[in-house]
C-alpha cells in the first residue's frame, strides 16, 4: 500500500502501480471535522476540463464513467473510518486528462485536522 502526505505529487511510475487494473484510493479519517473530498480531472495546462469532471458526493461519477466515488461518509462520527473511496480505472479514462487532483476542503483551518491518511 503506497501512502501519500498532504500536497504530495507523486508520478504513477513512482507508486509502482499497475495502471491496466481500476485502482482505490481510500480516504481515512482520522478527525470529527466535518470535511469534502473531491476529485478534479485536468488537462495538459492544469485546467478543469470541464465541471463534469469535478467528482464528489453529489456527482459521484465522472462522465467517461472511470472515475468514481464508491463510498463516502458526509457526517463525522466518533469512529475513525473510510471517509471517502474512489475507484479509477486510469487506462480508460478520456485521452485529454493529465492529471487527477484529490481536494480535501473544511470550514475549519486545516491545522486543526490531526491526520487525514
Amino acid at each position: 500500500m503506497n501512502y501519500l502526505t498532504v500536497g504530495q505529487r507523486a508520478p504513477l511510475s513512482n507508486l509502482a502501480i499497475d495502471d491496466t487494473a481500476p485502482i482505490t484510493l481510500k480516504f481515512t479519517r482520522q478527525s470529527t471535522i466535518e470535511m469534502d473530498i473531491s476529485c478534479f480531472a485536468l488537462d495538459a495546462a492544469g485546467k478543469l476540463i470541464n465541471d463534469d469532471y469535478m467528482v464528489s458526493y453529489n456527482q459521484p461519477t465522472s462522465p467517461c464513467g472511470q472515475t468514481k466515488i464508491t463510498h463516502y461518509e458526509s457526517r463525522p462520527t466518533v469512529n475513525k473510518g473510510i471517509q471517502a473511496e474512489f475507484e479509477v480505472n486510469l487506462s480508460k479514462l478520456a485521452a485529454d486528462i493529465d492529471s487527477l487532483f484529490f481536494v480535501l476542503s473544511a470550514d475549519t483551518p486545516l491545522n486543526q485536522i490531526q491526520s487525514l491518511e
